[in-house]
């Protein structure tokens, strides 16, 4: 079974297959799915997207209706230039969603940059206005030294293209995919942190709103500076409410719950996602994860997220306060703005140790995992266990597993010392002796 990052890079490039075939682009359609069958040969989605995709691709002179073995053809050779040979190209960055980016040489100013291709075929009106709106967006901001710089924009036969400033110190996803168990180092986490604030301070302060704060929209310099990048959900404050009705945008792992309900986008549904992301460096895994897209939604809507310190020892009490605020539910209880999540991250030691659970009762760790979201119930579950010991009751289980109340005392006039609903646990027992092992066993516990 494939690990929780690779499924989530495999959920990913699943994503970006449907949207491909959504536009009819049989290619990309493709070598999505071979990306995808690279990592999981036997996943079913793939298999039959690029079998969609094969159908629908031209087939090569003479082999019209005849079955084969041979390789998928790679795709088109790098191309040499762009803009007229402005922009050499010197090798593949990378691509997500509609942008290809290339490493290139400016001829006329002599310098590196991130050429960033981006296909509108098979793109509607709302896709084109996106890919506008981000050179927009990025052009309108301005420098900043946590913003990645925006060199040129415009056309080139018919594609529109961004010219950035070249990252050559990856992106935090990088960063985290190559860290030992995947938790980045503390002081490393902490000026990232910091830096990001500061970019989002700027963003918003323009009116802007990201929308995909994630790892792979972090980009590290060669020196190590965090510079935000990607601004292609980005929205105008006042266009909030825009956003067509029913159309969710953003990362599943680090989506925000008004967002993944479709409802009005703030600045601080930016802080949920740096919170989000701040949380995985720390720990090595997102808050929420699970086995489709929709799992993961329906967490971020409804389940808190188990507090860091559960997970590792090097997350000081004063981060993990600031993680779990900016990952609260209500947007009302999140921090300020991203200069008062600053402000307190300049307060973290980051020498010192997370809160330590050593002391804590069996129920306390149980918290970490079923009865997450669930204290009022953990509560009941400790007083019974309290009361069961001091004689005064006991725990039963119903259909729904186990119960967090007392049992009642045998009723005045019965000699035997068991509460009615024991005896019905008793006779459930004696009437499943003919069911599987499991189920016995379940029994047997009552």
């Amino acid at each position: 079974m494939a690990s929780e990052r690779i499924q989530r890079r495999i959920d990913s490039l699943l994503d970006d297959a449907d949207a491909a075939f959504g536009a009819r682009d049989w290619t990309r359609l493709r070598d999505l799915a071979d990306d995808v069958l690279s990592l999981d040969p036997e996943n079913a989605d793939a298999v039959t997207f690029r079998d969609a995709a094969a159908r629908n691709l031209p087939t090569a002179p003479g082999t019209a209706g005849t079955p084969t073995n041979e390789a998928v053809p790679p795709a088109p050779s790098l191309p040499a230039s762009f803009v007229a040979g402005r922009y050499a190209v010197r090798r593949f960055l990378g691509e997500g969603g509609r942008k290809r980016v290339y490493l290139a040489h400016d001829t006329r100013l002599d310098r590196e940059v991130a050429f960033c291709s981006i296909r509108t075929d098979g793109l509607d009106a709302l896709g084109r206005e996106r890919v506008a709106r981000e050179a927009q967006a990025m052009g309108r901001l301005g420098a900043h030294p946590n913003l990645v710089t925006i060199h040129d924009i415009g056309d080139d036969a018919g594609a529109p293209f961004i010219v950035e400033e070249f990252m050559g110190g990856g992106d935090v996803a990088d960063l985290v995919e190559k860290a030992e168990e995947h938790r980045v180092a503390l002081p490393t986490t902490l000026a990232i942190a910091k830096e990001v604030c500061r970019g989002l301070s700027f963003i918003h302060s323009g009116g802007l709103i990201h929308r995909d704060l994630k790892p792979a929209n972090i980009f590290l310099s060669s020196d190590g500076t965090a510079k935000i990048g990607d601004f292609g959900l980005a929205i105008a404050v006042d266009r909030a409410r825009l956003t067509q009705y029913g159309m969710m945008l953003g990362t599943v792992s680090y989506m925000p719950p008004e967002q993944a309900l479709s409802g009005e986008s703030t600045p601080k549904a930016d802080l949920y996602s740096l919170g989000a992301m701040l949380y995985e460096m720390v720990t090595g895994r997102p808050p929420f994860v699970g086995d489709d897209p929709t799992a993961v939604i329906s967490q971020h809507i409804n389940t808190p997220p188990v507090a860091p310190s559960w997970l590792t020892e090097h997350c000081p009490p004063a981060l993990e306060e600031v993680i779990l605020r900016l990952l609260e539910k209500d947007p009302g209880l999140r921090p300020a703005n991203a200069a008062a999540v600053l402000e307190a991250l300049e307060t973290v030691d980051p020498d010192q140790k997370s809160a330590t659970h050593s002391g804590s009762n069996v129920l306390d760790r149980l918290g970490r995992g079923v009865f997450v979201g669930r204290e009022v119930q953990l509560d009941k579950l400790r007083k019974a266990c309290d009361d069961a010991v001091a004689g005064r009751g006991g725990l039963g289980r119903g259909s729904s597993g186990w119960s967090c109340a007392g049992l009642r005392r045998p009723r005045s006039g019965r000699t035997s010392g068991r509460s009615p609903t024991r005896t019905r646990n008793r006779r459930r027992c004696a009437a499943s002796s003919k069911r599987p092992r499991a189920t016995r066993s379940s029994c047997r516990r009552s």
